[in-house]
């Protein structure tokens, strides 16, 4: 059963030292490519904040497509004690997941879904909705938000109707709030979205602008 001091441990650890952090997970398989160009854009803005305290402020990026991780297997061990049962770099990821006080989550639309590395990815957190849903164990005590940032090569506005309601899910096991989204059609090719100062620029003045609690 998983140690409820070890949770606290972890969710107090950030109250004591007034640190604010910043989870950022890259969903992309393409280094550099457009998503990771406005989780780029976000991350300046943010070290630009003037709410924030920036001596308090800690950025952490979690790269998956550098991930060595398996898909579920749906082995539902995590129904009987909220742990995941496979030992891979996923058991590094889920402290960081509860510890966070904001998340930014990124990842290009793949046949009108999110990439399959960041599906795989959310698939491992399933011990959260067995923990929430099965053994209604609130293993996060404190609020937060998280946005999501997508683009598409697509013209059309619903082709980002899935991968919402995918992000919507994994924020919901992990209570953290859907606050914002940043959607842009007709980015495909590499370097696409810079041809698109305005959507850099609406990313950076949204993170210069955050306020964290």
């Amino acid at each position: 059963m998983i140690s409820d001091n070890k949770i606290n441990d972890i969710n107090a650890n950030n109250k004591i030292n007034n640190k604010i952090y910043v989870l950022m997970i890259y969903g992309s398989p393409r280094r550099e490519g457009n998503t990771d160009k406005l989780m780029e854009k976000f991350k300046e803005g943010l070290i630009k904040n003037k709410n924030i305290n920036q001596s308090n402020l800690e950025i952490e990026e979690v790269i998956i497509r550098n991930l060595k991780f398996s898909s579920c297997i749906e082995c539902r061990h995590c129904s009987i004690d909220g742990e995941c049962f496979v030992n891979d770099e996923m058991q590094n990821i889920y402290p960081k997941l509860i510890n966070c006080d904001f998340m930014a989550v990124s990842s290009p639309v793949f046949f009108t879904a999110v990439s399959g590395f960041l599906k795989s990815f959310i698939d491992r957190c399933q011990r959260f909705w067995a923990l929430k849903y099965e053994l209604k164990m609130n293993i996060i005590n404190k609020e937060r938000k998280g946005i999501f940032i997508s683009t598409a090569g697509s013209g059309i506005k619903t082709v980002f109707d899935c991968p919402q309601k995918t992000i919507r899910a994994f924020f919901d096991v992990l209570y953290v709030k859907y606050d914002k989204d940043f959607l842009y059609n007709n980015i495909d090719f590499k370097d696409d979205i810079l041809k698109n100062p305005l959507a850099l620029n609406e990313i950076s003045d949204f993170a210069k602008n955050l306020i964290i609690k």
